[in-house]
């Protein structure tokens, strides 16, 4: 068994993703009369390479895409995979024991055909079919009438069939694609003999004019020996001056140098005092913890005393309370004894008359006499015991008034001590910032010196590197200049023309293309291949210049070339809309060009329906969305023509493109003529000696350095740093008032 499984999505009446799996048992797929099963054969005849879309029952390959219904989308692209059973080998050139071979159809009209997923080329797929008896030619699918077609051709056609059969067709098709590419070879081989001919008729004149263009390069040569020795003795004289002026910065370097040394002996000073006034700081922090610790005690005491105060209080309505209590009693006790005296004095009165009678009254007497004495004693008692109870009061009072007196007191010298505290951090912080800050002067000033010692000595090399590269640069533009004189890299036809333009045998010749434009570095490659052939074309102003030119080229027999009157060409630039939103896309390449205005008819002409791309991906992207409909030419040089075709490889750099260069190299450094030579050069030099004398030369002198260095870093007040009481008095005073606490 070699076929086991169909899979078919978007072919024909089969949107979805379909798959068919054959068993042994399967021999024929039936069905009604429009169910498909001709797309079947169609789909497997479809993936082995079939081409004709006429044997795919269709008038254009894009009809094997689902075209959608009413209620349904047309689908984007058709896919098809056929898997066939390779466990018989059947496939020499495939070891697993499947294969399967997809093809897949966009709308845009590529193509991708995969052998088990890995993306191959119908060529590789027709010769995997061949000698299997499978393939678009094979004879693994006949349809309706096929049998009547086979028996009626004639035996040429038929032969083809029988080759399949016998297993040959893949060699006869390798036979015919090699006769096929040396008839191709033996082509290329007449056209570039034809070139070999063409160049040969052209050597001899470009031999006698490097020999004159070397003559002349020789005598510029000597012209140019003798000037460079003039130059080279004021170019010494000039550097022997500098070398003068150099030694003088030296000098003064060194003079800067010793004042360095002077302030890093000022700044030891100050980092002294800064150590000094940190140490002060300490002892300082350290006075203002135990004064927090001595706060802190106060504070206890004052929470103690607020408690004894409390119970004090609490005491005082006690002693309040007995005190009532004992003068209610001392008033009852009082009453008592004057009703004892009232009784007294009347048992006196009674006692003195019945003296002698009555001695059970004299006895009755002494006892109430003895009451009488206790009751006053306890009422003396009493108010012994009130009056120390009152003192005691009296005295806890007073003493939390000045419990109080004291606690406010502490209170106020703290917050004193505080607010001094943070001043003198302040003032120690600054102290620090300002001396850090005049450290970071000296040493900025140190390396200013070096590196300005070290610019004087490259200013120096860099004097001598410019005047080679100034040398070798005029050179350069000399002889490019020259050969631009001449239209050199242009072909004959042109240079004969302009030529005789100079002399004014021709009017109205405005030039090549080629001159009449300029563009960036970015952008010169991809302008070049786009014009091509047409730099070389010739602008004119009217078609009698044209014709004009033509008999002139005619008559001297001077070549061909093509002529743009200005008033004949009409170009337009691109109309597409949105390709300028493609990713990869740069610009249009009329755009891209920069010329004088009334040339825009002939650069839309030449440029206008021409696109600029980043690289070829992003050619080919907008190639296929746009259907080739313009030409994209990449930085590179790659090309994709309207149609699909595509040139590239490697870009040659020839004369004309050499000569543009000059040209523009020219334009960037003034185009120097051979009479101004030394002029640039010699300018600069002397530039350069005098940035190599003020490169030393500090920007204040030695007075304005220190004053400046002063203000800065806070000299003047740094170096009051003596004692704690010098600059910050505020440390001395915390002090005295965390002595007077204590």
């Amino acid at each position: 068994m070699y076929l086991k499984a169909l899979e078919i999505q978007g072919f024909k009446s089969f949107p979805d993703k379909t798959v068919l799996n054959f068993g042994e048992d399967i021999t024929a797929i039936v069905g009604p009369n429009g169910s498909g099963k001709s797309n079947i054969s169609d789909a497997i005849r479809w993936v082995m390479g079939e081409q004709n879309s006429r044997q795919l029952r269709g008038a254009k390959m894009e009809d094997v895409i689902f075209g959608g219904t009413e209620k349904r989308n047309q689908m984007g692209f058709a896919q098809v995979t056929l898997v066939i059973d390779n466990t018989e080998h059947i496939f020499p050139t495939r070891e697993e024991a499947e294969v399967a071979v997809t093809r897949r159809y966009y709308r845009s009209g590529e193509s991708e055909y995969y052998i088990n997923k890995q993306s191959v080329r119908l060529k590789d797929v027709n010769e995997l079919f061949m000698d299997t008896g499978m393939g678009r030619e094979g004879y693994s699918i006949i349809g309706q009438g096929k049998i009547d077609e086979i028996l009626s051709v004639k035996s040429g056609e038929r032969r083809e069939i029988f080759e399949e059969a016998a297993g040959i067709s893949k060699y006869r098709h390798r036979k015919e694609e090699s006769e096929r590419k040396l008839e191709r070879t033996e082509e290329n081989l007449v056209r570039i003999n034809d070139k070999i001919a063409e160049l040969e008729l052209q050597v001899e004149p470009l031999r006698v004019l490097e020999i004159s263009v070397w003559l002349e390069q020789l005598q510029n040569l000597r012209t140019a020996k003798l000037k460079l020795e003039s130059d080279t003795a004021q170019a010494k004289e000039a550097c022997d001056q500098a070398q003068a002026a150099l030694d003088e910065a030296y000098a003064q370097g060194e003079r800067f140098t010793e004042e360095m040394r002077q302030n890093d002996v000022a700044a030891d000073a100050l980092r002294g005092q800064v150590t000094e006034a940190e140490s002060a700081a300490g002892e300082e922090s350290a006075a203002i913890a135990v004064l927090q610790t001595s706060v802190e005690h106060n504070n206890e005491s004052l929470r103690r005393l607020e408690q004894e105060l409390t119970s004090t209080d609490q005491r005082r309505e006690n002693l309040q309370g007995q005190i009532d209590g004992q003068l209610a009693r001392i008033a009852d006790i009082d009453r008592d004894a004057a009703v004892l005296e009232t009784a007294l004095s009347e048992l006196l009165s009674r006692a003195q008359a019945l003296a002698d009678s009555a001695k059970g009254a004299a006895d009755e007497a002494e006892a109430l006499r003895a009451q009488e004495a206790i009751a006053v004693a306890e009422a003396a008692d009493g108010r012994a015991a009130l009056s120390a109870l009152q003192a005691g009061l009296d005295e806890a009072g007073q003493r939390r008034i000045t419990v109080r007196q004291e606690l406010s007191e502490a209170q106020r010298k703290l917050e004193e001590s505080e607010k001094d505290a943070k001043t003198n951090r302040r003032a120690l912080n600054d102290a620090r910032e300002e001396a850090q800050a005049a450290e970071n002067i000296i040493q900025g000033h140190s390396l200013r010196m070096d590196s300005r010692r070290q610019k004087a000595q490259s200013t120096q090399d860099a004097k001598q590197e410019l005047t080679r590269q100034v040398n070798a640069q005029e050179d350069r533009i000399r002889l490019l200049t020259e050969m631009e004189k001449e239209y050199e890299g242009f072909n004959k036809a042109v240079r004969t023309v302009m030529q005789a333009s100079e002399r004014k045998a021709l009017r109205g010749v405005r030039g090549p293309v080629a001159n009449l434009m300029t563009t960036d570095k970015r952008y010169a490659v991809a302008i070049e291949i786009a014009l091509g052939a047409g730099m070389q074309n010739v602008v004119v102003d009217r078609e009698e210049d044209a014709k004009s030119a033509i008999a002139f080229l005619k008559q001297r027999e001077g070549g061909r070339a093509t002529f743009l009157p200005l008033t004949a060409i009409r170009g337009e630039e691109l109309r597409e809309r949105g390709v300028e939103n493609e990713f990869g896309f740069v610009g249009v390449a009329s755009r891209l060009v920069r010329f004088d205005p009334k040339y825009t008819q002939i650069f839309n002409s030449l440029l206008g329906k021409t696109v600029i791309a980043e690289d070829l991906d992003c050619g080919i992207a907008m190639a296929r969305k746009y259907r080739n409909a313009f030409r994209i030419v990449t930085l590179d040089g790659q090309v994709i023509n309207r149609g699909g075709s595509m040139t590239g490889g490697s870009v040659s750099r020839s004369a004309l493109s050499a000569v543009r260069r000059a040209r523009g190299e020219g334009r960037k450094v003034g185009m120097l003529k051979l009479n101004t030579v030394w002029p640039v050069p010699e300018k600069q030099i002397r530039a350069a000696c005098e940035k190599a004398k003020r490169v030393i030369v500090p920007e204040m002198n030695v007075g304005e350095y220190k004053r400046e260095v002063q203000r800065i870093a806070g000299y003047d007040k740094v170096e009051g740093f003596n004692s704690i009481g010098g600059a910050f008095p505020a440390p001395k005073a915390i002090y005295e008032k965390i002595v007077e606490v204590k």
